[in-house]
């Protein structure tokens, strides 16, 4: 009987490990990428399955994804089934029907009237899923960032005025990140996807499209980290990638400001190469060993999901657009 429980509690363990090492989930759902890169689509599907049993929350991208690479192989079983997760999530019905994968969907009558009919039932699920009041917040924040980003932009008007307009900027982002945004942080967790839902067109004027990403909060601190900044807020994020509230790729992007603009000031790491880039060769297997501990593609894999756009750009030249995306140039 002891032992039987030991089993149990050790099952329940690992279950528990599965659900809050979101690196692991990134790690998992990276590989599947690779599966569809190869053209090895039942066997992402199947990986999907496995991947999205094991891990309540599920980031809309890779939900997305799977969506797609099922309806791309027309097992509507499947599609079906990771459409209902995906608005659970947050993808809306605008974006489906605006793909030019996901809108064959709607050929399978009796299943895509089920699915609308059970629509706004998923819909409200998710919107019950997320803080309502800390989103309103960061969009706020952003509204207050892209404003005087936009000032900065160039303009005839704002030529001779531009570095003062620069100075009052990060000024703002400052007061941003560290009176409201890392307080935020510190209570909530930080806010992605996870925790405040998806950006849509609702929210500000230059969201043209609902998305199925957050962005916001992730935007401002770009913008903070674009001069050296002190780094103590990283050690924070790095467990936020564990918990699923932030994705390694934002993480890696923040942390590649920081090694771009700090000059060493205060991050005296190297980049990850999500968006500033090494240019010290002898730092590349380190960095690609890095990438893989936080749950990114090896820089190989990053190079074939390049080449991969590359291809999808010229057969959408021809006319064809139906390609999985990757959210890379065209594909």
């Amino acid at each position: 009987m002891k032992k039987i429980l030991i089993l149990i509690l050790s099952l329940l363990s690992v279950e528990g490990y599965a659900q809050s090492n979101y690196i692991e989930y990134h790690k998992k759902a990276r590989f599947i990428d690779s599966l569809i890169i190869d053209s090895c689509y039942k066997e992402a599907i199947l990986s999907y399955n496995k991947l999205f049993s094991n891990y309540d929350f599920i980031f809309a991208e890779d939900c997305f994804r799977a969506i797609q690479t099922a309806t791309y192989i027309k097992d509507t079983i499947n599609a079906f089934q990771f459409l209902d997760k995906g608005i659970k999530q947050g993808i809306t019905m605008q974006r489906i029907l605006k793909d030019s994968v996901l809108i064959d969907l709607k050929k399978y009558h009796k299943s895509w009237s089920n699915f609308e009919k059970k629509y706004c039932n998923l819909r409200e699920t998710y919107l019950a899923s997320i803080n309502s009041e800390l989103r309103l917040n960061i969009n706020k924040l952003y509204n207050l960032d892209q404003k005087y980003r936009d000032k900065h932009e160039l303009h005839p008007w704002n030529f001779l005025w531009r570095p003062l307009i620069w100075n009052k900027w990060k000024k703002i982002t400052k007061s941003i990140v560290e009176n409201e945004l890392i307080p935020l942080i510190e209570q909530y967790g930080f806010p992605g996807e996870k925790l405040i839902g998806l950006d849509e067109a609702s929210f500000h004027n230059k969201q043209k499209n609902d998305a199925i990403n957050s962005y916001y909060a992730f935007i401002i601190l770009i913008h903070y980290y674009s001069i050296p900044r002190p780094s103590s807020l990283n050690s924070i994020l790095l467990r936020e990638i564990k918990k699923g509230n932030i994705s390694p790729k934002q993480y890696a992007s923040i942390i590649d400001f920081q090694a771009q603009w700090g000059k060493k000031k205060y991050y005296k790491g190297l980049h990850y190469n999500e968006w500033h880039k090494s240019k010290n060769i002898k730092d590349l297997p380190k960095i690609n060993a890095n990438r893989i501990a936080i749950g990114l593609e090896s820089l190989d894999e990053k190079k074939r999901k390049f080449e991969r756009a590359l291809k999808a750009c010229d057969e959408r030249k021809k006319g064809n657009y139906k390609i999985i995306r990757f959210w890379v140039f065209c594909g």
